[in-house]
């Protein structure tokens, strides 16, 4: 499935310009003090007033008032991308719900989960920009402008309305995508990897360390080893890899069970005392990750050595399996932290490589994910 086109959808075009304007106004003013009514107006008409009357030729298009001060036009700016992503959100939740009926399309293709994940994002940025710019009470025309004449607040005065709007509008609209786009999706979609990550969405060509981290996603706490991962036509789930792990357990040892190696009870009884120690330490704290950092090495070198029957490893048993997985992991997680770093940092932390794999966050780091 391509998922490259030439189209843009026209009300995400219109968001993305009025975006754009926007925050060339606020950044501007971020080189100087907050912004106030007494000089709102001359610093926003360094913005306001380009070459051949851009903005008033943006609104005018737009079907908006071209009249009024500066600050009047931006507020009529950004009332329009609030409106433009509400439309786009609704629409998108219109589109959906269609899905598979006989309907007319409203635009030449359906509406991109991305470009309204994006599109929200962007109006979110203009939105926090103005509001940690604005710090003037009397800058009523702004609240008048934007504000719907329903919107119900707690604040008596006009400064405190306007940023209790904005802080409405920013927490409003994540939920809203959030209902119609999960937060966390790490799916294949026929040539390409839908992978969403908080406040960001993109798409990944396929490829093996995709798929290797699907696997482990779908199954927290759970080790798979490599050469599971790696078998060919093998669909790792709960089920079958427990099939496959039982098959490589018959070809490593023996019929007869023995009791495990005495090297492996000690560096078991090492881990599970530094796993006590773990819980009386502050999760978050220095100390906290560099405890945790150990427990992960003290795992990985009992996974190198011994199999989990307790028994020494054959030489190099499953070696090649082990460098193709964390090859084919690692330029993986190259290629999402170019794009989604946040997602990146939170594979390197939970998501483990060696003989057996695991992806292992706390539980208040798993994530919902939709695999």
């Amino acid at each position: 499935m391509m998922f490259e086109s030439a189209y843009e959808n026209p009300l995400v075009s219109r968001i993305a310009e009025s975006a754009s304007i926007l925050e060339s106004y606020t950044a501007n003013m971020h080189s100087e003090s907050p912004l106030d009514s007494a000089s709102i107006i001359s610093r926003a008409t360094i913005i306001l007033a380009l070459p051949d009357d851009q903005v008033d030729d943006l609104l005018e298009i737009k079907g908006l008032a071209v009249e009024g001060s500066p600050d009047g036009k931006a507020a009529l700016l950004f009332k329009d991308i609030l409106n433009d992503t509400q439309k786009l959100i609704s629409e998108y939740r219109e589109e959906n719900s269609k899905s598979g009926k006989d309907s007319t399309p409203k635009y030449e293709e359906p509406i991109d989960k991305i470009d309204v994940v994006n599109s929200a994002k962007q109006s979110i940025k203009v939105a926090d920009q103005l509001a940690g710019l604005i710090k003037d009470p009397n800058l009523l025309e702004i609240f008048k402008i934007i504000a719907p004449d329903d919107f119900v607040c707690r604040s008596t005065d006009e400064y405190g309305r306007l940023q209790e709007f904005i802080n409405s509008y920013q927490t409003d609209i994540p939920t809203q995508v959030n209902q119609e786009i999960p937060e966390y999706i790490f799916k294949l979609m026929g040539e390409y990897w839908e992978i969403r990550f908080g406040d960001d969405i993109i798409r990944l060509k396929d490829s093996k360390g995709l798929k290797y981290i699907n696997s482990l996603l779908k199954n927290p706490y759970q080790p798979i080893r490599s050469d599971s991962l790696t078998a060919p036509h093998v669909n790792v789930t709960s089920s079958t890899r427990e099939d496959t792990s039982n098959q490589v357990k018959e070809k490593e040892a023996p019929r007869v069970r023995y009791a495990p190696d005495t090297v492996y009870v000690n560096m078991t009884n090492k881990i599970k005392e530094l796993e006590e120690l773990l819980l009386q330490l502050i999760p978050g704290s220095n100390e906290y990750f560099l405890a945790e950092k150990h427990i992960k090495m003290e795992r990985k070198k009992r996974s190198r050595d011994f199999n989990r029957a307790g028994q020494e490893r054959p030489h190099d048993s499953g070696e090649k399996a082990r460098q193709a997985v964390f090859t084919a992991i690692t330029t993986a997680k190259k290629r999402v932290n170019k794009s989604l770093p946040d997602l990146f940092a939170h594979l390197q932390r939970y998501l483990n490589t060696g003989f057996e794999c695991i992806y292992d966050p706390p539980p208040s780091e798993l994530k919902s994910w939709h695999l």
